[in-house]
């Protein structure tokens, strides 16, 4: 059972590959990958930051590797001790490598950042960040500082208000780091309304609940293709949704206010985060149909605050008798949804659908959409991708 839980990593196994499903010699679509419990997953030199492949690697590893430790302990004196920022920066990739923790990509990210590689150092506080490296703070702010080495100063601002209002109290730290002297330099207004609003505590508590929320959705890697099959796909509690989040997830909500208790929410994965947005992927799935229940996709873009701008079912169905979504969503948020009509092995209206399983799939239509700069979800009625743009 329980690596049926990471089977709903299929997308991880395509994207990690970058190849979509593809007809096979009988033009039937191929089959969804299953995570097979005796295949060891091992994180190589291009995975250290494939956050779906990470979590599946720690669901295999739940303890500790001592290697690890020896080795994040060498770099670290490399590191803070020697200042060997190239020898630290391998070290600690090879750390992850054996055993990835929240400590060894918090403290890539430094490195990174002494190394001026902000990008880098941007993608490893993001993976600290979701395996839950304390204080949050931190990251928060180093993050913000990150955003301000790269000039994009809406971002570093909005990580300098949550990182105080997740607790960062050293205020003359903020006024004096030279990582945020772009912030505090070039868009002095914008840098003092932020500092105003965390210390005023405006929206405190919607902030840190709205980050907690989204920490907990690794980054996708690209392209994200979502190729399902009948009953392939278990999730369990290890990424179910609390009821504490309702408030970011529409469907949730009108659930409980009718009573409804057969819904289950599930975090998937983080698509993107912009200057005006954040675009992620929940699953939604009836429980009372167990491990067969049909599932749907979701993709949901909210406001840096956790409000929700717009939403679309991308992949999946809510019941067998609907059209069978399938999805590839590219690295510029373009994506493609593919609906398919589905033949059962056995007819369902006498044996209906559960241990039933697909036959074959007809194709029935496509559809083009992208996600724009305000988090839109547009339609693009059969434009090409730089037509919407123009």
């Amino acid at each position: 059972m329980k690596f049926a839980f990471y089977s709903l990593l299929f997308v991880a196994a395509l994207s990690s590959c970058g190849n979509p499903a593809v007809p096979n010699s009988d033009g039937k679509l191929g089959e969804t990958p299953v995570v097979d419990e005796s295949v060891q997953i091992k994180l190589g030199a291009a995975d250290l930051f494939n956050g779906e492949k990470v979590r599946l690697f720690l669901f295999q590893n739940p303890k500790a590797n001592p290697k690890s430790t020896k080795l994040f302990l060498n770099a670290l004196d490399e590191f803070k001790n020697k200042k060997n920022l190239q020898a630290a920066s391998e070290g600690f990739k090879a750390s992850i490598a054996e055993y990835p923790n929240s400590k060894s990509y918090y403290e890539l990210g430094n490195v990174y950042m002494e190394m001026k590689n902000y990008q880098g150092a941007l993608d490893a506080y993001s993976l600290a960040e979701k395996l839950g490296y304390e204080p949050f703070s931190k990251v928060m702010f180093n993050v913000a500082c990150a955003y301000s080495q790269l000039k994009n100063f809406p971002m570093s601002a909005d990580y300098l208000q949550f990182a105080i209002q997740a607790g960062y109290v050293n205020i003359d730290n903020i006024e004096k780091d030279e990582d945020l002297a772009n912030l505090r330099d070039k868009e002095p207004y914008l840098f003092k309304k932020n500092l105003d609003l965390a210390l005023g505590g405006v929206s405190d508590v919607e902030n840190l609940y709205w980050l907690q929320f989204k920490r907990n959705f690794v980054q996708a890697s690209f392209p994200i293709n979502m190729n399902m099959e009948q009953g392939k796909v278990v999730y369990d509690d290890k990424n179910r949704i609390s009821y504490d989040f309702e408030r970011f997830v529409a469907e949730m909500r009108n659930a409980r206010f009718s009573r409804e208790v057969s819904k289950g929410f599930y975090n998937f994965v983080q698509v993107a985060e912009k200057n005006n947005y954040v675009a992620l992927i929940y699953v939604v799935k009836d429980e009372f149909n167990g491990e067969d229940s049909p599932l749907t996709y979701r993709l949901v873009t909210y406001t840096k605050t956790g409000k929700i701008i717009d939403k679309k079912e991308i992949a999946g169905r809510e019941d067998y008798s609907a059209l069978l979504k399938m999805c590839t969503i590219n690295k510029d948020l373009s994506f493609i949804i593919t609906n398919y009509e589905t033949t059962f092995q056995k007819d369902p209206n006498e044996e209906g659908y559960y241990d039933n399983p697909i036959v074959s799939k007809k194709k029935i239509d496509t559809e083009k959409y992208r996600i724009d700069a305000s988090g839109k979800i547009l339609y693009l009625e059969g434009k090409t991708f730089a037509e919407a743009d123009a």
